[in-house]
């Protein structure tokens, strides 16, 4: 029955994914970031939603909850990593695709805020939706293509995915020292959002 479900989920994912390719296909960098820092802006979760949740201590996936943990192999190494390990650090997850222009687009700017801010406890890891791709062989593109530095892990069974209920790509979480989510960014993201979202959590933590 679980396998089922997350079959299921998988699929609908992967329509739900193919939705967004076509409308951020449509969106100019400028129409993007401007939508994406009105979000920011217009809903300050890192006051309200710790301000008023009653269980500080519930797990979940919305900027108040402790994120859910996770553990994953990490690509070009023969071990596994989880979320947990990095407590004690803020950290920044995206979680992308290959086939996904919007991800490959944001790659750069995920890779100059890790160059910038990797001496401030802030560690940036990359979760690949590896369900949805063809092979592991365009995934190690994708990686060589850009050079990525920080951790790439493989959500090769969908956990990550349907534990966080990613309904579309590109997603970035930033979560703070105690593990806590402060932000749940739906989209593409640049080196400006990424930069202002990690000095509002430095504020609030």
């Amino acid at each position: 029955m679980k396998e089922n479900k997350l079959t299921t989920f998988i699929i609908l994912l992967g329509a739900i994914s193919i939705v967004t390719y076509v409308f951020f296909d449509k969106l100019n960098n400028d129409q993007v970031e401007t939508m994406g820092l009105n979000l920011f802006l217009s809903q300050n979760y890192l006051t309200t939603e710790k301000n008023n949740t009653n269980d500080l201590d519930k797990k979940g996936i919305l900027p108040g909850d402790l994120a859910l943990d996770f553990t994953l192999p990490i690509w070009g190494e023969n071990e596994k990593v989880s979320l947990s390990d990095h407590n004690g650090n803020f950290v920044v997850v995206n979680m992308w695709a290959s086939w996904c222009p919007p991800c490959r687009d944001e790659m750069p700017y995920l890779i100059q805020f890790h160059e910038e801010y990797e001496g401030e406890n802030v560690q940036v890891l990359g979760v690949n939706m590896t369900t949805q791709e063809r092979n592991l062989e365009v995934v190690a593109q994708f990686i060589e293509d850009f050079q990525i530095p920080f951790p790439t892990l493989l959500d090769e069974r969908g956990e990550v995915g349907f534990g966080y209920q990613v309904m579309a790509i590109p997603m970035t979480l930033i979560i703070a020292p105690d593990g806590r989510i402060v932000e749940r960014h739906q989209g593409y993201v640049n080196y400006e959002l990424l930069k202002n979202y990690y000095i509002k959590a430095r504020e609030n933590y």
